[in-house]
This record gives C-alpha cells, sequence and structure tokens, in this order.
C-alpha cells in the first residue's frame, strides 16, 4: 500500500533508493526551481505534477510538506536475523532497541541519529511502539530509507538473543547509579531506549548488563528519548574512535 513521503529530505532520499517504487511526484509550483529534485526525477522518468501548496497539503493530510510530496510504499521492516548475519562480520556494531516510543517524531528523530552514527538497526517491539508512517519519515529526515527498522514480537526475547551474538546491553535508566561517563562501551553494544514518561518495561531492563544514566545538572532533571539517544549513540561512537586510533 502506497502513502504519501512529504519533506524535501525524505523524498530526496527516496529518490536516490527506491526511484522506481515512486508512483507519483508532486512539486508545488513555487518550488520549481528545485533542480537536485527534479534532475533526479528526470533521471528516474518520473513525471512531476506541479499544484499548489494547499492542494499538496489536502492530499498529504499534513502541513509540514515543505511543498513536495511523493506517493510510493513506505519502506519495508526489516528481519533482525538478516541484520544480525551481516554483523557478525563487523568488529563494531551498535544496535538501537527502543521500548514505548509512541510519539512518531521522537521516533523519526533517534532513526536519524542512528543512521547518522552508523547504526545497524532500530529495533521496536510490535506493539506500545510507533510505526513506520510518513510522519516519522518526515523526522527521520530519509533516514528509513539507508537503516533497517526491524519489528519484534518481544523485545526482551529479542535482546537475549543479540546476547548470544556477543553483544553487551546498555539500558538508560534516569535512576541507574552509573553515570554514562564511566561507562565503557563494548564494541558490540546494543542501547536500549525508552519513552520520557513511561520508561523501560521491567521485564525488558531485566535483560540489560549495565543500566546507565545521563548526568543532569540543570533544573529540569529529564531529557526527551530522542535527546537520550543522541548523547548515548555519540558517546558510545567517541569511545570507538578513540579505540581505532589505539
Amino acid at each position: 500500500m502506497s502513502s504519501y513521503i512529504y519533506g524535501m529530505q525524505p523524498v530526496r532520499e527516496l529518490l536516490l533508493r527506491r526511484a522506481d517504487e515512486i508512483e507519483q511526484l508532486l512539486i508545488c509550483r513555487e518550488l520549481a526551481h528545485s533542480q537536485e529534485i527534479i534532475e533526479l526525477a528526470n533521471r528516474a522518468k518520473i513525471k512531476i505534477k506541479f499544484l499548489p501548496r494547499t492542494e499538496i497539503e489536502h492530499l498529504v493530510g499534513a502541513r509540514e510538506h515543505q511543498g513536495i510530496a511523493a506517493l510510493a510504499p513506505l519502506p519495508e521492516e526489516q528481519d533482525l536475523d538478516e541484520v544480525l548475519d551481516k554483523s557478525r562480520a563487523k568488529d563494531k556494531s551498535l544496535l538501537i532497541f527502543l521500548d514505548q516510543i509512541t510519539d512518531p517524531h521522537n521516533l523519526g528523530a533517534i532513526i536519524r541519529t542512528a543512521e547518522c552514527a552508523s547504526a545497524d538497526a532500530v529495533i521496536i517491539p510490535e506493539h506500545r511502539n510507533a510505526r513506520i508512517t510518513p510522519a516519522v519519515m518526515k523526522a527521520s529526515s530519509g533516514a528509513l530509507e539507508w537503516l533497517p527498522l526491524c519489528i519484534v514480537t518481544n523485545l526482551a526475547r529479542a535482546l537475549e538473543k543479540i546476547k548470544q551474538e556477543g553483544y553487551w546491553i546498555y539500558a538508560a535508566e534516569a535512576e541507574a547509579r552509573t553515570s554514562l561517563w564511566d561507562v565503557e562501551f563494548s564494541a558490540k553494544s546494543a542501547l536500549v531506549i525508552g519513552s520520557e514518561g513511561k520508561g523501560i518495561r521491567p521485564l525488558v531492563l531485566k535483560s540489560a548488563d549495565f543500566q546507565i544514566r545521563i548526568p543532569l545538572s540543570g533544573k529540569i532533571q529529564s531529557l526527551n528519548a530522542s535527546a537520550s539517544a543522541a548523547i548515548i549513540i555519540y558517546e558510545y561512537q567517541r569511545q570507538m574512535m578513540i579505540s581505532n586510533k589505539k
């Protein structure tokens, strides 16, 4: 089933990754000068339909379309076993597990950060979590075209499964004793992030090898899920860069 994928960057990545799956490309008349998008569409022999901004808004059902939308299937959800098959040959690998992240903007932002940091996949549970939607595509800036998103029926079992593949699991927990700055990440690490309000479910948290907290010094003692994920992901990256130089 196809949906309107909207936003400049998501449509650009779609054109680069899956141009052959685009059924229709809509561009606001005021953006007729968007050379890169038009050139990518022409190269793929996709006919462009120029419409008023309000008409595109009506079709996509969102105001944040930035004057561009493409009718195409959403990216397919990936299989965790396939991700693990590819990761076995790697010395370093980062997997991001999300629990109870129901806000599509948070999910998209985490996917965007994970792809920018070369994570191998984002893994979410089948229930109690946002799924792939045009809003998530927009928030991810098209990162879902390049980063596998895996859906698992049971997050705790999936974590136990990756332990057998040599991963160590780090759960972000606000009340944890161990500070992020005192953690030494394994080359093969899995990060578990829960929602700002509900956190990580007890059974999922129990699967973690380490519980870690981000030190906070301000009056507001909380970060949203996407900000927390970004900080920890890039601390992992920082440590891996240092180990590469040794």
